[in-house]
């Protein structure tokens, strides 16, 4: 009988202790939302005109701002919201996106003024020209 009542007691505690985590998560997410809000306010421009603008990549500012915020809370999240400062999360996310829109991967992505790679050329060796050939056929004799 003295088992089950402390197998009990230990439950009821796990539950509590279960609650007070939860608690603790949702009160970090709020937080960390909050600050993120900020940082996106301190980020936004300062004239409304900007905000409409376009970025090389075409997309217009709203778009890539909205894309950063998206990045900063995949990085935090990767991070777990533990420690870590919003405002490297959100230059993190800028640099990842910038570079995301310059270098698009895949076809539908967005053009960039990026120059073509140059095709690879073939190097020759020393004597293996046509001129070579033709000297060569001539110093032997049969």
């Amino acid at each position: 009988m003295a088992e089950k009542l402390t197998l009990k007691k230990l439950s009821g505690e796990l539950e509590q202790l279960r609650t007070q985590m939860q608690e603790l998560e949702a009160r970090l997410e709020r937080n960390f939302e909050a600050r993120l809000e900020n940082a996106l306010a301190a980020a936004k421009p300062a004239t409304p005109a900007a905000a409409t603008a376009t970025t090389p990549a075409g997309i217009d500012t709203e778009q890539r701002q909205r894309l950063i915020t998206e990045e900063a809370y995949l990085i935090a999240e990767r991070r777990g919201f533990q420690g870590g400062d919003p405002a490297q999360d959100w230059a993190e996310a800028e640099r990842q996106v910038d570079y995301k829109l310059m270098h698009p991967s895949d076809p539908g992505q967005p053009a960039t003024d990026s120059p073509k790679p140059r095709k690879a050329r073939a190097v020759k060796k020393p004597g293996t020209g046509k001129k070579t050939a033709a000297k060569t056929a001539r110093s032997v004799k049969p």
